[in-house]
């Protein structure tokens, strides 16, 4: 996990500006108007996620009168961009309101001016960037009123006696500032008049005290973003005397040098890139030896009445105590720190009706941070179901509605540092009826009703499946890789077609065909040729044995992003060995060792006789072998396989090479007829042919024959006269049944009238050409076959 500081953009009237940069560098002030900026912001770096954010809102500290920008920015164009606040003391994130903002033109960038007014509350800005249904956001920046509140100091007056020649250290109880108030001491003269003493860190320290030293002390409080300067009300009388041999004692109680926390115990927070400074106080006659210890350490180079640590950090954490002639006062010194995850977050995929673990690693922070987990902008409610740690979601039953952006995080008073996870939902199976409200009408011109098998009633019952609804993963910065699911249920589907068009600008782009027939057996299909940097959507169409089509549900918007995104490792590809005349078996390893986790893998098969594209297959994360089933009998296979997320791909494998098993009855002949398959084999036409050829030669022999016959039987001709259609149609009528796949189905969408495709049923007898020509399931269909 990579942690970021920066700092916003903030526009004050009195010219005071600080520009987005990684330091202070830049930075520019006009007087006399100062700036106060908090960092306290975590930013991650979502390596799986590019929908996160480039800019976040910084946290400010700005003067009544003076007016704040936030602005913010998405790596990935959002369908809008928007922003909500609350004040800061709800502790539950929730009861946001929302607050227009200024957005570009590139739904990349927006920014929100406020104005600082008297009644302007502390409170908590955030931006929230939304593709479709999905949304996340961004890191919240607090935006704090610069003043002195003086509501927890009372007029308090305490009188202290010191002995002659010690040193003396005393405190002010410090107010409530925004930011941290610098305090100033002063003393009364004679005259009634303040004299104004020299305090750099705060505390008064009078070395060698003497009578002339008694009298009035204060302190006074100045804010120096709001130019406020206010005297506190407490005042401290102090008498310095001659005492004698007097008990060694603390001049000051605890609540004046250091905080008392819930268990009543002494502590002393440091603020990160400070130093720690203690000061003793011990006074006693003689003056105490004063020495200090950190622990069971008693060596520490402290000097006699303060311990200086200088740039503070976790590593010195711990119990410093200071003991004076059998006296002893301990502080818990704690080093304050923003908030950050150790570990980072894996997308999940996860099935419909499954359980989901999404883990988040481990918060860190001083004091500990409150962790808050977000789903679409929203809170995520435990119960029923749903149970949050500070570590890790659980969901028992995985619905369709939880499928996107799982946000985690980790917020103290220094601010806050977010994780994100991808949570993808693979649909259960939806069936036929659960699509009528969703699934677009398809336009088919009225033709004459099939005729079914009264043997079969079962026949004319089925229904048209449709596919599922398409996942859709990013390939390149031009392809992407559409994928689907059939449960083989309802009426034979004979192929599929992937349909897409680009929906960036909710424009009436018409649907996008492409031309390839996928087989049934084929679920995944790869599209080329798409712009980047554009939203497209995707879905499925299926055509039926009765020459019938229907279309899946279209998939959400896809952002085809450019470039820039970590692949996950390559798979390495084992073994190839081959089950039988039509099938091989796959095996592989992969890990991610520390990279990105892959959501699953894309197969690749093609015959080596092949010039062709690759069949793709894709397979689950979790899976590590598989069969790969409807190949040719005796044919050698190019096979290779990649893993991949929804952004990006790995490289590809070695290619293996394996050859299906030989058909036990090649060599035999059979009077069965061959078992129906989806597409012509060779072999098949080499058959027809053969038979066509003999048919002809009989076709020649019988017409010599009749000839013949006729020149002895030249009577007969002229009795019997020949039909219009008799002897070169050989009895063959050609028949046309239209179906209509429409170039836009979706007709609720807008879009043309359909295109009639043709399918010839084969009723010739002897005739070669008409038979390789008509060939109901053959590609030599050709462009009738094809969506417009």
């Amino acid at each position: 996990m990579r942690v970021v500081f920066n700092l916003g953009h903030i526009e004050f009237n009195k010219e005071v500006k600080v520009t987005g940069s990684n330091n202070l560098k830049g930075t520019t002030m006009g007087l006399p108007s100062l700036m106060y900026v908090i960092i306290g912001i975590a930013v991650p770096v979502i390596a799986e996620i590019e929908m996160d954010f480039t800019k976040y809102p910084e946290s400010v500290t700005a003067p009544v009168g003076d007016k704040v920008t936030f602005e913010c920015a998405v790596r990935v164009p959002g369908e809008k961009l928007t922003w909500r606040w609350r004040p800061d003391d709800d502790l539950e994130w929730k009861d946001w309101n929302n607050v227009d903002g200024i957005n570009d033109k590139d739904s990349v960038s927006t920014r929100l001016v406020v104005q600082v007014t008297e009644n302007t509350p502390t409170a908590l800005y955030q931006c929230m960037a939304w593709y479709g249904s999905i949304s996340v956001v961004s890191i919240p920046a607090r935006l704090t009123i610069a003043k002195v509140d003086l509501s927890k100091n009372t007029q308090e007056r305490r009188v202290l006696t010191a002995p002659l020649y010690n040193t003396i250290v005393l405190h002010c109880k410090e107010p409530r500032s925004e930011p941290p108030a610098r305090l100033s001491w002063w003393k009364e003269t004679s005259k009634g008049l303040r004299k104004q003493l020299e305090t750099p860190y705060g505390v008064l320290v009078i070395n060698n005290a003497t009578v002339e030293d008694s009298g009035t002390y204060g302190c006074v409080a100045t804010n120096d973003i709001s130019d406020q300067t206010i005297d506190l009300p407490e005042r401290t009388y102090l008498k310095v005397q001659h005492e004698g041999h007097a008990g060694i004692r603390f001049m000051e109680t605890e609540d004046y040098v250091g905080t008392i926390d819930k268990d009543g115990v002494l502590t002393m927070p440091v603020l990160p890139d400070n130093s720690l400074r203690l000061w003793c106080g011990a006074v006693g006659t003689p003056q105490p030896r004063v020495t200090w210890s950190k622990g069971t350490d008693t060596n520490l180079p402290g000097k006699t009445n303060s311990l200086v640590v200088e740039n503070f950090t976790g590593e010195h954490e711990g119990v410093y105590s200071c003991s004076a002639n059998g006296i002893r006062r301990s502080w818990k010194v704690i080093a304050l720190q923003p908030p950050h995850w150790e570990g980072s977050a894996g997308s999940v995929n996860a099935s419909e009706g499954s359980s989901a673990h999404i883990s988040c690693g481990v918060p860190h922070g001083q004091p500990a941070p409150v962790v808050h987990w977000i789903f679409n902008a929203e809170l995520i409610k435990t119960g029923k179901g749903i149970k949050a740690t500070d570590s890790d979601l659980y969901i028992d039953h995985v619905e369709k509605r939880h499928a996107g952006i799982v946000q985690c995080f980790a917020c103290n008073a220094l601010g806050c540092a977010y994780d994100a996870a991808m949570l993808t939902v693979v649909p259960v199976q939806i069936s036929d009826q659960d699509y009528s409200a969703e699934t677009p009408k398809i336009h088919i011109p009225s033709q004459s009703p099939k005729r079914h098998n009264k043997k079969n009633p079962r026949k004319h019952k089925a229904v048209l499946i449709p596919p599922s609804r398409p996942n859709v993963t990013r390939l390149s910065d031009e392809s992407v890789m559409v994928s689907w699911s059939h449960d083989n249920h309802g009426l034979q589907i004979q192929f599929f077609k992937v349909q897409y068009r680009e929906v960036t600008n909710s424009s009436n782009i018409q649907w996008h065909t492409e031309n390839y027939e996928i087989p049934t057996h084929i679920h995944s299909f790869q599209i080329d040729g798409l712009m980047p940097d554009k939203y497209y959507k995707f879905r499925i169409a299926a055509v039926y044995s009765n020459q019938d089509n229907k279309l899946g549900r279209s998939s959400g918007k896809f952002f085809l992003q450019r470039g820039g995104f970590q692949s996950p490792r390559a798979p390495v590809l084992d073994k190839a060995t081959s089950l039988s005349p039509h099938s091989i078996q796959l095996n592989w390893t992969w890990s991610a060792h520390g990279g990105v986790e892959a959501e699953g893998f894309y197969v690749y098969y093609r015959a080596v006789s092949s010039a062709g594209a690759y069949e793709k297959v894709t397979v689950g994360g979790h899976e590590r072998s598989m069969v790969m089933a409807h190949l040719a009998a005796d044919t050698a296979y190019e096979l290779k396989i990649q893993a991949y997320t929804a952004q990006a791909p790995s490289d590809f494998s070695a290619i293996l090479m394996a050859k299906t098993q030989r058909a036990l009855n090649a060599a035999s002949t059979s009077t069965e007829a061959p078992p129906k398959e989806e597409e012509s084999a060779p072999g098949t036409l080499v058959t027809a042919g053969g038979a066509a050829g003999a048919a002809a030669l009989l076709l020649i022999l019988a017409v010599t024959f009749l000839l013949c016959r006729r020149a002895k039987r030249p009577h007969a001709d002229k009795e019997k006269g020949a039909g219009p259609e008799g002897g070169a149609n050989n009895g063959y009528l050609p028949a046309k049944v239209p179906i209509t796949i429409t170039a836009n189905p979706m007709h609720g969408e807008g879009g043309d009238s359909g295109v009639e495709m043709s399918f010839l049923h084969n009723n010739n007898c002897g005739n070669t050409a008409s038979t390789d020509d008509t060939l109901p399931h053959s590609r030599k269909n050709g462009p009738a076959r094809q969506y417009v």
